[in-house]
């Protein structure tokens, strides 16, 4: 029997669309009845059936009791190691699995005649890269001052505080846990319930907002300060465009919220923070949190460039995005934004607060982050910039510290959601706009001056988003507004393979 490497195919490859191709293949006669024939052949040798000794059983029974089965999985088989063959001698670079049209489970193999099929594919957009030499970018220039630490400071006193059961009536920061049970316009019955959820009042200074089962709550305040164990709070909001969940985008989301516990944290006096760093005074708590605000300042600031130059190569470069892949794209933006924003030392509560904030985002941001992961890969690859374990250990061990666990840990949760990828992939991007900053041309500009600018380009670009850009004093999103060019350049091959023998 001919391998998947000898079959004499007849391989037709055209454009189906942005970065599809669609893939029809003719697998000749002979290769059918040859397969067909050992596909009995093995099984007459190793059928056991009842009056029959171990392959003895007749040719004609076999073909009675097992034939159907027997046909589809010669049938898979056949397709398999055929659409692998069009894919090698091709050269695509297949992104995901095949699409095969549902009329295929009706064609059936027979011998004597040709097996033809066909299946769309998804591939890697072929583009060109813009100039990556003398790219314009600003740096944001500012000094830790004293009312950095002591903000800092607060939030320590916060962090390592003393929880107290609480009953109400809750005030800002107050921390409550419940059951909640979730229902979604156009969903019947139950969409989601648990008997775990964690939900803080606002501070003051978040205006009302808060998150909630990942969803941003223009007005949670109100609804939860006052309230008190025991109440169940009613709340509804509209899932954000780029939620993870499909059916939750742009429907009336309805949460009943039961309150079964809360706390309240007393902070600790200073002096207490310094003792838990193992510190005499909290003069040398002070130095300490400068070192880590300035440490914090200098990785904002290279973050700052890293994605001007992101916004660079998605404004300056034309690709076709796989549109498949694209509505999959979404997930992997709101869990690439973790990773980078736990790496940055956000508090947990912090990120899920920033995380539901960009669900609300437009559907072109999770498409500008799939635009930019091929241009980032493409680039890894001019760069030959490579990842290795102890980079990617070392990125695990940063996040463990900002989260207070332990590398083996956080391993272990990044395995199993999937996310340790993205890990790598983040190592790669940052690694690759080093590259392009470090030939750039920089300009220092004062951080007041920077985040004016960062946030008139937010207001003036509120209806679109680009890729986030966090601030040097604090994090805002600067979004583009150029939606990406969908090009593509028809191609249609045919190759035969000459049949081969053996010697």
């Amino acid at each position: 029997m001919e391998t998947a490497e000898q079959m004499q195919l007849d391989i037709n490859v055209e454009e189906a669309g942005a970065s599809a191709r669609k893939i029809t293949v003719t697998i000749p006669a002979e290769a059918v009845d040859e397969k067909i024939e050992l596909s009995f052949g093995t099984l007459q040798g190793q059928a056991q059936m009842r009056g029959f000794r171990k392959g003895r059983a007749p040719r004609q029974l076999l073909e009675k009791r097992f034939g159907k089965d027997l046909l589809l999985e010669a049938r898979g088989q056949l397709i398999g190691a055929a659409y692998q063959q069009a894919i090698a001698e091709n050269e695509l670079k297949v992104i995901g699995e095949p699409e095969f049209p549902e009329e295929l489970a009706e064609h059936h193999l027979e011998r004597g005649k040709p097996y033809t099929f066909s299946c769309n594919v998804e591939v890697v957009p072929d583009f060109e890269l813009p100039d990556l030499e003398g790219v314009e970018v600003t740096k944001p220039m500012f000094e830790i001052e004293q009312d950095h630490i002591d903000g800092e400071m607060k939030r320590l006193r916060y962090r390592l505080g003393t929880p107290e059961r609480i009953t109400g009536p809750f005030e800002h920061l107050d921390r409550m846990v419940g059951s909640a049970t979730v229902t979604v316009e156009d969903h019947e019955g139950t969409f989601f319930e648990t008997d775990q959820v964690l939900l803080v009042v606002p501070g003051e200074e978040d205006e009302g907002k808060g998150q909630l089962l990942g969803l941003l709550i223009d007005d949670l305040t109100p609804q939860v300060l006052g309230k008190k164990t025991g109440d169940t709070i009613e709340i509804e909001t509209i899932g954000p465009p780029t939620h993870e969940r499909e059916e939750v985008r742009g429907k009336k989301v309805s949460i009943t919220f039961a309150i079964n516990d809360a706390e309240r944290i007393t902070p600790l006096e200073d002096i207490q923070v310094a003792e838990q760093f193992g510190l005499e005074d909290t003069k040398m708590l002070e130095e300490r949190i400068r070192l880590e605000l300035e440490n914090r300042r200098d990785s904002e600031q290279r973050n700052a460039e890293r994605e001007q130059v992101f916004e660079y190569l998605i404004e300056n470069t034309t690709l076709a995005l796989p549109e498949r892949m694209s509505e999959a794209q979404i997930t992997r933006t709101i869990e690439g934004q973790r990773m980078e924003m736990l790496y940055r030392g956000e508090d947990p509560e912090v990120v899920e607060k920033r995380l539901a904030e960009l669900r609300g985002q437009t559907e072109e941001h999770a498409l500008n982050r799939l635009k930019l992961m091929f241009i980032m890969q493409q680039i890894a690859q001019k760069f030959e910039i490579k990842v290795t374990d102890e980079e990617i250990n070392g990125r695990i061990a940063s996040i463990a510290r900002q989260r207070g666990e332990r590398p083996d840990q956080v391993r272990g949760e990044l395995v199993k959601n999937g996310s340790l990828n993205e890990i790598a992939r983040q190592i790669v991007e940052h690694k690759g706009a080093d590259r392009i900053v470090d030939q750039a041309k920089v300009t220092e500009i004062p951080a007041d001056e920077w985040n004016k600018q960062a946030q008139a380009k937010a207001e003036a670009r509120r209806d679109g988003s680009g890729s986030g850009t966090a601030t040097a004093a604090k994090k805002t999103t600067k979004k583009s507004s150029k939606k990406t060019t969908k090009k593509t350049t028809k191609k249609t091959t045919k190759k035969k393979t000459k049949k081969k023998t053996d010697d």
